[in-house]
């Protein structure tokens, strides 16, 4: 695609098309394309980007109440986040590089970051550093790369935050703490191939056992949440 179609073409999708399943071979392809090009602080990668065939329905229950979408409503009335039902999920977590990060520099506080080990949390003295930042930052880039590499191979996604209301619960589902590199988990992505965009479909929330429609039509995210000005956003006044 050209890269105006292709960012054109990437939105947030709630409605999955249960008919067809994206191949894993071709979310491989875009992960490892991203992976060999995108850009990384001294190639230390200080993430994990974890791929799961979402398709166990006690899991996909208990993820979608993890991810209660408005706190202020009650389960009945939560349109919800069926970003999480999506057929492949990308889980995002951060990874020990401490060790990486004094290969050319012995005396780089970042070396000395705890949490390496199975199941061992980071302190609160080793957030220092700039490698929670950058951990962030680079999830973030990765993100969008993603999305993207995707959406050239007409792959969508759903980006979700809301595993935040309870990491530890969502480790349960999705176990990293065997992996010693492995730190906290950040984020989630859902990834399939989606229905039409310009519809206001509905899905079967297994919260409730009942069908429910989207939260809003992804064609008018602008209206629904509005878009803050470019001015204020984009600062070209200065010299």
């Amino acid at each position: 695609m050209e890269w105006l179609e292709l960012i054109e073409e990437r939105h947030t999708t709630f409605a999955w098309d249960e008919d067809r399943i994206p191949k894993k071979e071709l979310i491989v392809e875009a992960l490892q394309e991203v992976y060999t090009n995108i850009p990384s602080k001294n190639l230390c990668f200080p993430y994990q980007v974890r791929l799961y065939r979402h398709n166990d329905e006690a899991k996909r229950k208990k993820l979608m109440e993890i991810c209660h979408r408005n706190l202020s409503l009650s389960v009945e009335d939560d349109p919800g986040n069926p970003q999480v039902l999506a057929p492949w999920l990308l889980l995002f977590n951060s990874r020990y590089c401490g060790d990486l990060g004094i290969r050319f520099d012995p005396n780089c506080p970042r070396g000395t970051l705890d949490g390496l080990g199975a199941g061992k949390n980071r302190t609160e003295s080793a957030q220092g550093f700039g490698q929670k930042q950058t951990e962030r930052i680079e999830i973030g880039i990765f993100s969008a790369f993603i999305m993207l590499a995707l959406a050239n191979r007409g792959i969508q996604s759903g980006m979700c935050q809301n595993i935040c209301n309870n990491y530890a619960q969502v480790e349960r589902l999705f176990p990293i703490s065997h992996d010693e590199k492995a730190l906290e988990l950040v984020f989630c992505i859902g990834v399939g191939y989606e229905k039409d965009k310009t519809v206001q479909h509905e899905y079967f929330d297994p919260r409730i056992n009942k069908m429910k429609k989207i939260p809003y039509i992804t064609d008018n995210v602008d209206d629904v949440y509005g878009r803050p000005k470019f001015e204020d956003i984009i600062i070209t006044e200065h010299e």
